[in-house]
């Protein structure tokens, strides 16, 4: 088992960043769709201007979140606090999903949870790039091998 958690923290340690990447170009996609749409009579929910953000966050909150849900159980990590936001971070995506289809003050909701998703992807992504995440076990493994 301390093979597979090993390769699959491998894996997140990539997975991460691009996942931030990928919610920062949402935010894009979410700007160039609201300031770019050039018909202001129209109402910003009935007009496809965001249909790229919408599109592109149905994937990330859900098939991505499932697999960074698998991925977060499989790598296990040993310190409590990082295993806990690997946990809520798939968590917190799903969460995404359903904010914009609340009322006023629930879709509000919906960019400050992006803010905290970035926040968990930066926190989890230094934790692998700094080798915290690895257990004594896995880096007397790795300078053995």
């Amino acid at each position: 088992m301390a093979g597979v958690r090993r390769v699959t923290r491998s894996i997140l340690r990539y997975f991460y960043p691009l996942y931030a990447f990928l919610i920062v170009l949402q935010v894009y996609f979410a700007g160039e769709g609201i300031f770019g749409n050039r018909d202001k009579e129209i109402l910003i929910e009935e007009h496809d201007s965001l249909e790229l953000h919408r599109g592109m966050g149905f994937f990330l909150t859900t098939l991505g979140a499932l697999l960074l849900l698998i991925l977060a159980l499989l790598a296990w990590f040993p310190s409590m606090r990082t295993r806990v936001f690997s946990i809520l971070l798939p968590i917190l995506l799903f969460v995404q999903l359903v904010l914009p289809g609340g009322g006023r003050w629930v879709a509000g909701l919906h960019p400050v949870n992006a803010l905290v998703l970035l926040g968990l992807l930066g926190y989890l992504s230094r934790e692998l790039w700094r080798g915290r995440a690895h257990t004594a076990e896995e880096r007397s493994a790795v300078g053995t091998a």
